[in-house]
């Protein structure tokens, strides 16, 4: 059974995300690892005597935190488990690092799943948390970004944002297999800023397609053309909204360093502004 490893920031302060996650993975079948991952505050130089001083009260704060942590995951687990019974495996680590370096480590296991991560209301997901940034870029498995505050239902409509590529079958194919567990609607809406787009879409038959490839009905194609200075971030999440989805998945485009040090990647700026729950699959495009 795959594992999903869920890094949660402040385990005193994430009821609802880690009871979001436990749900998410009882649904998709798969067992849950909770992480929290502290980092210690880098020690002051330039005074005489600082550095000893400093580590002392270092390694006091870290063993300090890391206990809360403990203490915290352990009511939590014990609420969760005693509430449902039909929840999966609930475990949990605690660990001292960079987060990145330490959830890329977990996923070299194979029996990691999905990662998932914890958005903010107040600040954009990206502006507040590099980290995240750094974890969706290194780990080569979905990742989950779930907005705080939420409480989890099944996902009953889903958006795939795309830009028309008929390599993206295969990851409908996944995304189908996903959907059935609902089982879910999934409207794949396809970005274009060409005005004949739709049509040649039909033309092509894709929405057919894709029903026969993947063999799940519950599948629509539609078209969302780009308005020149409007954000397309702002369009998807509003398109999102009009349908009543209640998850965006995207495909992470692959770039260059200096390419997404120019423009950005557009999955990641759709994570960074929604607010409903994305889903990214991080595999190269065929």
């Amino acid at each position: 059974m795959k594992e999903l490893l869920v890094n949660v920031l402040s385990p005193a302060k994430a009821k609802l995300f880690i009871t979001y996650a436990a749900y998410v993975a009882r649904d998709l079948e798969m067992t849950v690892k909770y992480i929290h991952v502290h980092t210690p505050q880098p020690y002051p130089m330039g005074f005489p005597g600082s550095l000893t001083a400093a580590a002392s009260l270092n390694h006091d704060g870290t063993k300090k935190e890391t206990e809360k942590a403990r203490h915290h995951f352990e009511l939590q687990i014990s609420r969760l488990n005693a509430s449902d019974p039909d929840l999966p495996l609930l475990e949990y680590s605690v660990e001292v690092g960079r987060a990145p370096d330490v959830i890329g480590s977990y996923c070299k296991d194979k029996k990691v799943g999905a990662v998932m991560l914890s958005g903010s209301k107040e600040h954009s997901l990206f502006s507040d948390n590099a980290r995240n940034v750094d974890i969706i870029r290194t780990v080569k498995c979905p990742v989950w970004i779930v907005p705080e505050g939420i409480a989890y239902k099944p996902f009953s409509e889903i958006l795939y944002a795309t830009d028309y590529h008929k390599e993206d079958i295969h990851n409908m194919k996944i995304l189908s297999r996903f959907a059935s567990k609902f089982p879910a609607n999934i409207t794949a809406v396809h970005i274009s800023p060409e005005a004949d787009f739709a049509e040649r879409v039909r033309g092509e038959g894709f929405a057919d397609m894709i029903k026969s490839e993947t063999g799940y009905e519950m599948i629509e194609v539609k078209v969302l053309q780009e308005k020149p200075g409007e954000p397309l971030v702002e369009e998807l999440h509003n398109f999102a909204l009009m349908m009543d989805a209640d998850l965006i998945v995207l495909l992470r485009e692959n770039r260059g360093f200096i390419d997404r040090l120019l423009h950005g990647s557009r999955s990641e700026k759709i994570a960074r502004e929604t607010q409903l729950p994305v889903l990214i699959y991080n595999e190269e495009r065929r």
